[in-house]
């Protein structure tokens, strides 16, 4: 799995706010077996959230809806939650979720 990249992850057993069910996700690392993923929602009102990235669907993430990323929900998974690869998102995208895990964290 490489940064960028969007898989089909299931996160059945999520509890609270979290996200839950087989989603979208985008990869942003991995280590020790576990790989830390940016949860996609296709509810466009939670746009209204800061942390957040809008991402139209295009031939090559694979998406076939509008979709949010979820950068406030950034969670390590162990990578028996991962069922397929569906694409990845652009270079350009991957800055701006970059620039916000770093806002998220106070990495600056």
């Amino acid at each position: 799995m490489k940064n960028g990249e969007i898989w089909l992850v299931d996160l059945s057993d999520a509890k609270g706010h979290e996200q839950q069910g087989v989603r979208p996700a985008i990869v942003a690392g991995s280590a020790n077996g576990m790989t830390v993923v940016i949860p996609c929602t296709t509810t466009l009102a939670t746009a209204r959230f800061s942390h957040t990235l809008a991402i139209s669907p295009d031939p090559h993430n694979g998406l076939d809806a509008g979709s949010i990323a979820l950068v406030f929900q950034i969670v390590a998974l162990d990578r028996e939650r991962f069922l397929h690869r569906i694409g990845t998102i652009s270079g350009e995208q991957w800055q701006a979720i970059a620039a916000l895990v770093k806002d998220l964290l106070h990495l600056d």
